[in-house]
């Protein structure tokens, strides 16, 4: 995990950075207008271009605030729709967006919102006839209007924003000393065998930008859940895997894989890929040409919502969805219950 590698980008890097400044300047200085609200928000950000687990961060925490009246705002990326649009049973991920469409099919007793303003999509929220007591902010950290009262900063274990370098060198959209706005960094997608001494060297690295509070989380793959039915997949033998999937970066997804299926084929997207009736076709053949034997396709959750518009075109496919769920190393999540529950409950404007 040494230092990442840059390019000759560097020119575009440093005017881009020095945009990124200025605006800062600007908001820090109250020349450019923040505004705070009467409920705790809390914001699930990064300073990097994606990829670095928010989704499973945002189901944890609907699930570790579930006693409270919660809503999820997302600015709901490559959806079909504009302006504020509140989840309901005839909405699905073209109207939301994949991640949002995900939360409400998990939490159908949250409001799962989306908006591009922010600041006018809590200002509904808030008007509504049962407001909620708490709001999560997805993806939030840089739109700076809106200035919520906790702010987590996530960051993958395998291109650490402190090693990074903005745009278009690296895969940073924002600058590092940007974390000190933060309350809690956590360092995602981690191995599951992280040393102390690791822990204790990375905690020290990150906190020189800000948070004291460093966490160290990692992805736990729950067992394969067929897409039709819901039933748990037998892998108590070998099996052919076709890997499908459209996200940001699948570097442990692949490892996870290969654990089940040392050969499995790969059919990679871009990230929040919308699903055609030509990729459907591909698919059936890349399943053809699997080896004889048991065999499935395996798919994300985010995928999965767009794959289920297509089921009559793959129910003949054993197509099954791998569940995720956020984990904690060095008993990290009792820090982070317990750091994110006071934040709510002793919430003061």
């Amino acid at each position: 995990m040494g230092v990442y590698t840059t390019s000759l980008s560097w020119p575009l890097a440093l005017i881009y950075g020095g945009v990124i400044r200025l605006r800062h300047l600007l908001y820090n200085k109250g020349i450019l207008p923040t505004r705070n609200f009467d409920l705790p928000i809390i914001c699930v950000g990064n300073l990097s271009t994606g990829g670095t687990g928010k989704t499973p961060t945002v189901l944890y925490l609907l699930d570790l605030l579930g006693d409270q009246k919660v809503a999820t705002l997302s600015r709901g990326y490559k959806r079909k729709t504009k302006g504020f649009l509140i989840a309901n049973n005839d909405t699905g991920p073209a109207d939301l967006g994949d991640e949002p469409h995900l939360f409400h099919q998990q939490f159908p007793e949250a409001i799962v919102s989306v908006g591009e303003d922010r600041c006018a999509a809590v200002d509904q929220l808030m008007h509504l006839p049962d407001p909620p007591e708490v709001i999560i902010l997805d993806d939030g950290f840089q739109h700076r209007r809106l200035r919520p009262g906790f702010s987590i900063i996530l960051t993958d274990y395998s291109r650490l924003f402190s090693r990074d370098y903005l745009l278009p060198t690296g895969q940073l959209r924002d600058i590092r000393k940007a974390a000190k706005r933060a309350q809690m960094i956590v360092v995602t997608k981690c191995p599951t065998d992280l040393a102390t001494a690791d822990k204790e060297k990375l905690t020290n690295e990150l906190c020189k930008y800000g948070p004291k509070i460093v966490l160290f989380s990692y992805i736990h793959y729950q067992k394969p859940l067929s897409l039709t039915s819901g039933s748990v997949a037998d892998l108590s033998g070998p099996v052919h895997i076709l890997l499908l999937h459209g996200i940001a970066r699948p570097k442990s997804l692949r490892e996870y894989v290969r654990q089940l299926d040392p050969d499995f084929k790969e059919m990679a997207y871009e990230d929040h890929h919308d699903y055609t009736t030509a990729d459907i076709q591909n698919i059936k053949n890349a399943f053809r040409q699997l080896p004889e034997g048991r065999r499935m396709v395996l798919t994300t959750e985010k995928d999965s919502v767009k794959l289920r518009q297509f089921d009559h075109l793959t129910a003949a496919l054993p197509i099954y969805i791998l569940p995720i769920k956020l984990d904690f190393l060095f008993q990290g999540e009792g820090i982070f219950n317990e750091q994110i529950l006071a934040f709510t409950h002793n919430y003061k404007h």
